[in-house]
């Protein structure tokens, strides 16, 4: 009987990997039938289930096959699959973790491993099992392909675009590997190139959803919205039920000014998937738009869910201090806030004093080159025009404002100026900004050349392009250097204002001061006074713009700008939020209608829980 039993299996199985999943149910089943207890049975009926979409059915087959032998690491393998289709990404991980632990030699297995540690958002421990399944299998294409995510959301762009290169070397018809390489040249605002990626991935793979949709990301962000609708409507052909397809035709929708449409595409991503946390959060804060009691609820049990994800619980947490916001609720709006804010900084830890060793180092670096080259070298090309400050303080609406003239376009936050700045290692094999005591004038012709070359030609085809990039005060001064035609505005608020408004939005993890109000009070001081050396090694370069005084009278700050750029007023800047064009910032929806005021001390009803933030901006908020 034993014999027949095992022929059984064997039958079952090779149906299995002949894809006749129906026939090796069946074989699976008389094994089972005759021998409940059949471990083996158990574990390859549930793996026939993970396959055929039925986890739920999977995770009892396999269970029982545990309880018979709790060392089978295969079996904890297929459990951990199974758990992974149902969303339970952390028993998931466990169990995956184990079959690791009990077989560390099998490449797969890390692999899916590294998978669902991605799901949990603990990149830098997916990187590790990627490492260890390239170690068993050096040409494991996918898994090079897999690693260049990782190391992507760990903001390791050169490794990740290696990883993807290696990936594609291995597979050269691996889609999934051209699909991440358009993510790090995305992240890198290399648009041409992610685009390329991305459309290599759909040549190999027509019906590639996720690339279709990143194509969409690219070409929203290339300021070219009407093809970006485009390619999500083919998406949408070819997956109507795709919820990331709905959210990201939402965002877009926003982006171009039309909020209805987008709180539409961002309900019916959620009726899609009822736990799409990101359209709950994108949802919660399209301005004039008030959430509903049956919107607040979901959130609340989503919430109160055990099985939840770091970035799902994030995105619960902002969305849920917005709520709480609408409805006055400042405690407990400020208690969701916190709990965001915990879970971003979770990965992402400031370190004032390497910020301190680089902003110092920058001042020092440029001042010697001033003294140095005294003017010498650069592009003197007069067109760009660089409005930065910190984020939140202003610049979305001063490019606005400023992009409503008619000479002068606005290209919005691109990476070109950090691009420039880091060009200088390759002309000189040392890291900015200790590569400053090195540069001579024909390398600064060359970076303020290759800056211009970044701008496509419609941005130049006016008077002014301006590059709105708030951060982009760290590079200031060799910006100013590289281009000594260029003029800088600098937008500015008041201090807990700003750093209060940064503190109530989900940064990206490169802004590591943003989540910690300690760390917040920190950073903004060290760029405050990184402004005013600015100021001092450059005089009549920077125009200063207080975001309450155009919040006041936007006519005289309008005036002031633009005769800064030697430009005569137009009308049209009065009325910038009729101007139309893609805003692709968390200010969308503000930059779309007339100045109002209520955002400029909104700081006030929290005022209690900022202590840590005003002691490290060191001012007197009563003075």
């Amino acid at each position: 009987m034993a014999v027949d039993l095992v022929r059984e299996l064997e039958i079952g199985y090779q149906a299995q990997r002949a894809g006749n999943l129906t026939k090796a149910e069946q074989f699976y089943k008389k094994v089972l039938d005759a021998d409940a207890a059949n471990k083996h049975a158990l574990n390859l009926m549930g793996m026939l289930f993970v396959n055929n979409g039925r986890a739920s059915e999977a995770v009892d087959f396999i269970t029982t096959a545990l309880e018979i032998d709790p060392q089978d690491s295969q079996a904890h393998a297929n459990l951990g699959l199974a758990y992974k289709d149902l969303g339970k990404i952390k028993l998931a991980s466990t169990h995956l973790a184990e079959s690791v632990r009990l077989q560390p030699n099998h490449p797969v297995v890390f692999n899916n491993l590294g998978n669902v540690l991605r799901l949990l958002d603990q990149p830098g421990k997916a990187i590790r099992a990627y490492e260890e399944s390239i170690k068993l299998y050096p040409d494991f294409a996918e898994c090079w392909s897999n690693l260049s995510a990782a190391l992507n959301e760990s903001n390791q762009p050169e490794p990740a675009l290696k990883a993807a290169a290696r990936a594609i070397e291995l597979d050269p018809k691996l889609a999934q590997a051209y699909n991440n390489q358009g993510d790090v040249l995305l992240s890198l605002a290399r648009y041409k190139d992610a685009m390329r990626s991305y459309e290599k991935a759909v040549d190999l793979s027509p019906q590639y959803v996720a690339a279709i949709i990143n194509m969409a990301r690219t070409q929203r962000d290339m300021d070219r919205p009407e093809l970006g609708m485009q390619s999500l409507e083919k998406a949408l052909q070819i997956e109507p039920g795709n919820p990331e397809t709905h959210h990201v035709m939402g965002v877009l929708f926003e982006q171009m000014g039309d909020r209805e449409k987008a709180a539409q595409k961002f309900l019916e991503a959620i009726e899609l998937v009822p736990d799409m946390t990101v359209s709950y959060y994108n949802l919660s804060q399209i301005r004039g738009r008030r959430s509903s009691d049956e919107e607040l609820d979901a959130m609340l049990a989503l919430w109160n869910r055990e099985e939840q994800s770091n970035e799902s619980k994030m995105h619960l947490a902002y969305g849920l201090y917005r709520i709480c916001e609408q409805r006055e609720q400042f405690d407990e709006a400020f208690a969701y806030l916190a709990a965001g804010n915990k879970l971003k900084a979770r990965n992402s830890t400031y370190k004032d004093a390497e910020v301190a060793e680089y902003l110092d180092g920058s001042v020092a670096g440029v001042a010697g080159v001033i003294e140095r080259l005294a003017g010498d070298g650069g592009n003197r090309s007069s067109q760009p025009v660089f409005v930065l400050g910190m984020p939140r303080s202003g610049t979305s609406l001063t490019e606005q404002i400023l992009a409503s003239h008619s000479e002068i376009i606005g290209a919005g936050e691109v990476s070109f100026a950090f691009d420039t700045i880091h060009r200088i290692k390759e002309l000189i094999g040392k890291p900015y900004p200790m590569n400053l005591v090195d540069v001579t004038a024909e390398q600064l012709n060359d970076l303020g050349d290759y800056y211009l070359s970044r701008h496509n030609d419609d941005n130049l085809t006016k008077t002014y392009v301006i590059d709105k990039s708030p951060l982009n005060f760290q590079y200031l001064g060799l910006l100013a250097l590289a281009l000594p035609g260029a003029r800088f505005v600098h937008c500015h608020r008041d201090p807990v204002a700003n750093c209060f408004a940064i503190h109530r939005i989900p940064f990206d993890k490169r802004q590591s001061y943003a989540h910690d109000l300690e760390a917040l009070g920190q950073y903004y001081s060290r760029y405050k006074r990184l402004m005013q050396s600015w100021h001092e090694l450059l005089p009549r370069r920077i125009l200063d713009v207080r975001y309450e005084d155009t919040v006041e009278d936007i006519e005289t700050q309008s005036r002031r700008m633009l005769n800064f750029l030697d430009l005569p007023f137009e009308d049209d800047v009065l009325s910038f939020y009729a101007t139309k064009r893609v805003v692709k910032t968390p200010s969308a929806s503000q930059v779309r209608e007339p100045i109002y005021k209520t955002s400029v001390a909104a700081w006030k009803n929290y005022e209690k829980h900022l202590r840590p933030l005003i002691e490290n901006l060191q001012i007197d908020i009563n003075g």
